[in-house]
């Protein structure tokens, strides 16, 4: 055992270098600028652009978004007054992204939301009621 060891460690008499990486290491620890083009992160809505067309909640696999809105009368637009996602919920798929018409949701860069509670992951991007 210990002659493996030692052979491990020494490399024809001289001190190897050393293998370990220490953290966080600047090469391979990933910052939001280095993540691929297509990473799925944290889905944010752009509510100004919503037009409460409800695709996005229909085509979410786990049913993490709720969506409410009034009919607007000054506009042709609805008013999005409640738009939650749950991210204890949500598996990232990027479904409710893909089916958005005006382009409101999009995924972030963001991966990792630090909540001290599960119920502290639940996000609202709605107006409010009117």
């Amino acid at each position: 055992m210990l002659k493996r060891v030692m052979k491990h460690l020494l490399n024809e008499g001289e001190i190897r270098k050393i293998d370990t990486e220490f953290y966080p290491d600047p090469v391979s620890s990933r910052g939001k600028d280095d993540f691929p083009a297509r990473a799925r992160g944290l889905i944010f809505n752009s509510i100004e652009k919503c037009t409460a067309c409800e695709e996005c909640v229909k085509v979410c696999p786990t049913q993490c978004i709720e969506l409410e809105y009034q009919e607007s009368e000054k506009s042709h637009r609805p008013w999005v007054s409640k738009f939650d996602i749950d991210f204890s919920q949500c598996i990232f798929c990027g479904f409710c992204v893909d089916v958005c018409d005006p382009n409101a949701l999009v995924q972030t860069k963001e991966i990792q939301p630090a909540v001290l509670s599960p119920n502290d992951l639940k996000m609202s991007f709605g107006r409010g009621r009117r």
